[in-house]
């Protein structure tokens, strides 16, 4: 029995010791650089990842738009060691497709292909797969005119004719002895690409009145109010809301006027074409025949037309809804044909912010009004 427990106790100090020179020459080891702790392949985390796909459409026809560029970038892809911006092109049927989307995590989707408005969208990708389908606006270019607008706040725009541009304007003037400011409203004409200058006598402001938009019926400036009494003589004042004006193109006196058919409160813009007038007023479109009375109203939730202008059988109104800020080409019945997102020509992805005021000039191009300069508007592909 002596002899067995002494064995046992020599096996344990022999284990011990076996232990402490391993114990060393571990040691050894590291401290000697021998051990290279980069050497060892570190397998990140599994992360979840989705698939995002979905068809690109026009968003007039409905019809798939085919080699439309659809940029995806996820920032929550760098960590997991996938491309953070990866790209993928539309099939003859519109459909994209990208397999490895991390999940959670914020995507910027891209889209664009020439003729069409860049579309633009934050996602965010859930544990799921995603399918976002996309309907892009047609897209219209701006440039600029080059002519100064004058002082004041541009409040219309109309081509008289082919050579003549015209605006209306408007300042504010403080009575002579003190008293209320009064804002007043002059034509303005710019011709052959000239300077602008104002119509009648510039130091006179008897034929300022309060209109605030501005058309032309081919022989007659055309002109609603604002709601507001006007002093025709002292002491002797008239209400001018509700009326049409008719003026005379060179003194601006008043030459006819008619009741319209709807409040001016929101008219926006106006516009004449073949004894039609056309007014812009916030959610809704009006056409109106002068001599017949016959009135058509379009009145749609969720818009805010400020700008309209009518050519043969085709007219232009600008929704400045913010969810769509479109340029709409449609017909004198107000059907949509053609929807149009208006951007900088020298500046491709950047919009432009239209304050209403569309003109057509007599070669059919447009025209409008955007941060007090004037642009001519080009129908990308057209």
């Amino acid at each position: 029995m002596a002899t067995k427990g002494l064995r046992r106790k020599g096996n344990m100090i022999k284990n011990k010791n076996i232990k402490v020179r391993l114990s060393l020459y571990l040691s050894v080891l590291v401290a000697s650089g021998c051990w290279d702790r980069q050497d060892i392949p570190v397998v990140p985390a599994p992360v979840p990842v989705y698939t995002l796909s979905g068809v690109v459409t026009d968003m007039d026809s409905g019809e798939p738009l085919p080699e439309v560029v659809v940029e995806v970038t996820n920032i929550s892809t760098a960590s997991a060691g996938y491309e953070i911006t990866v790209y993928d092109t539309t099939d003859d049927l519109g459909y994209y497709e990208f397999t490895d989307v991390v999940s959670p995590g914020f995507v910027y989707f891209y889209a664009w292909r020439e003729s069409y408005r860049v579309f633009d969208k934050n996602l965010v990708i859930e544990w799921r797969d995603d399918t976002t389908n996309v309907a892009i606006p047609k897209a219209a270019a701006a440039e600029p005119y080059g002519v100064a607008l004058p002082g004041g706040n541009p409040l219309g725009l109309v081509w008289r004719d082919e050579s003549t541009l015209a605006i209306f304007d408007s300042w504010t003037t403080t009575p002579e002895g003190g008293g209320a400011d009064h804002s007043f409203r002059k034509i303005w004409e710019s011709t052959n690409g000239g300077e602008f200058g104002r119509l009648s006598d510039d130091s006179g402001e008897d034929n300022d009145r309060l209109y605030k938009a501005l058309g032309w019926d081919g022989e007659h400036y055309t002109a609603v109010t604002d709601t507001f009494s006007i002093e025709i003589f002292p002491d002797q004042w008239e209400l001018m809301e509700g009326k049409y004006y008719t003026l005379d193109s060179v003194t601006q006196e008043i030459l006819s006027w008619w009741g319209l058919p709807m409040s001016s409160v929101e008219i926006e813009d106006i516009s004449n074409y073949d004894g039609q007038v056309f007014l812009a007023s916030g959610q809704k479109l009006v056409r109106w025949d002068v001599s017949t009375g016959d009135t058509l109203v379009v009145d749609t939730s969720e818009t805010d037309y400020t700008g309209i202008t009518a050519g043969e059988n085709t007219l232009y109104a600008y929704d400045d809804d913010p969810s769509k800020e479109l340029l709409l080409e449609m017909d004198h019945d107000f059907t949509i044909q053609k929807s149009y997102v208006v951007i900088l020509s020298d500046a491709p992805s950047q919009k432009l912010n239209i304050s209403g005021y569309l003109a057509l000039d007599s070669e059919g191009k447009l025209w409008t009004i955007s941060s007090g300069e004037i642009y001519r508007i080009t129908l990308i592909g057209e």
